[in-house]
């Protein structure tokens, strides 16, 4: 029995690591939840089914060498959508960004689940071995509800100037230290992980009929881009502008949106709820700050309208849903190319 349960995970653990995922590259942090290990490999399965190597920052970007004289050294600083674990290095938006525009190098610093929250310590850690000329802000679908959920505290001088940013520990944050020791060795062990976490969040917030059902038919959490999510606009603009106000000094900044649509039919689309409900809030905190702000959200509608294909999802998943596929990324580089040559 102990060989045949021997067997057992070891072929399993080689079916997930040939069709499921790699071993998990998180390393746990409690700035910002986890950092991604350095030369670590990553792969998924569920979109785009690629292999990535990330270099010895952990970071989704080519090894990082001098600077080249003349040139401007570009961080891009994101979730999943910038990371683009889907799509190979080359084909990614930050990687398209430094080819249209001679003279411009990019760096990936993109990260699953990174929220406004996350920012400002991300470029304090980051800062002195990138040592950009200019950080890129990408803001996706999303991101004001992130900010809203972490608990995030700013913290205030006694002139009532923004001073410093606390993220209380969250009990995702615990899991992941205590299970990191396995998922780090284990592709079996960081799927059944994610899966289950996946599940327990549909549980808790009823978007299964078995949480439903749990609860008694009674109401559960208001269900992730359902449209009826609600915030206060206000605040939420007025914490932005805080840690934009944090991170301001001394950088230059630039804030690109990347909405998420549903794509219709006759080359229509339409703002998914999340994207809906934060139409305007961080253009409106970059104004108020003084910072550039950057809408890839018109490049991607026209098009759509122009080729009728969306620019999410993959063959191995559902089109139109996602993360941005390899033209989705094509057309969100050209936007940030324009938009940065218009403010160059």
């Amino acid at each position: 029995m102990a060989i045949w349960l021997v067997l057992v995970i070891a072929g399993g653990e080689l079916l997930a690591r040939a069709l499921l995922t790699s071993p998990s590259a998180q390393l746990f942090d409690p700035a910002i939840g986890y950092v991604n290990a350095a030369h670590s490999g990553y792969f998924q399965a569920r979109e785009g089914f690629q292999h990535l190597r990330l270099n010895a920052l952990g970071l989704n970007s080519p090894p990082l060498g001098p600077k080249m004289p003349g040139h401007v050294r570009t961080l891009f600083i994101g979730d999943s959508m910038t990371f683009a674990a889907q799509v190979p290095r080359e084909a990614n938006f930050v990687s398209l960004v430094g080819r249209q525009l001679p003279g411009l190098e990019t760096v990936n610093a993109g990260r699953d689940a990174l929220g406004p929250q996350d920012w400002p310590a991300l470029i304090d850690r980051l800062e002195p071995a990138v040592r950009p000329d200019l950080i890129i802000l990408m803001v996706s679908r999303g991101d004001a509800f992130d900010l809203r959920d972490s608990g995030a505290r700013i913290l205030r001088s006694a002139d009532g100037r923004p001073s410093g940013i606390t993220r209380p520990p969250s009990g995702r944050d615990a899991l992941q230290e205590r299970l990191e020791p396995v998922m780090r060795h284990s592709a079996l062990a960081t799927f059944l992980v994610r899966r289950a976490n996946s599940e327990w969040t549909t549980l808790r917030t009823g978007d299964s009929w078995t949480g439903w059902a749990i609860r008694g038919g009674r109401p559960g959490m208001a269900k992730r881009n359902s449209g009826s999510e609600r915030f206060d606009r206000a605040e939420i603009e007025a914490r932005i502008v805080d840690i934009l106000d944090l991170i301001k000094p001394g950088r230059r900044l630039v804030i690109v949106a990347l909405p998420a649509f549903r794509y219709e039919a006759h080359r229509k689309v339409e703002p998914e709820p999340r994207s809906r409900a934060e139409a305007g809030l961080f253009e409106a905190a970059a104004r108020r700050t003084g910072i550039p702000f950057i809408d890839a959200g018109p490049a991607m509608t026209a098009a759509y309208a122009r080729t009728g294909r969306p620019l999410t999802g993959f063959n191995n998943s559902r089109l139109g849903e996602g993360h941005l596929n390899a033209e989705g990324h094509a057309v969100v580089a050209t936007a940030i190319a324009a938009g940065l040559g218009a403010i160059r």
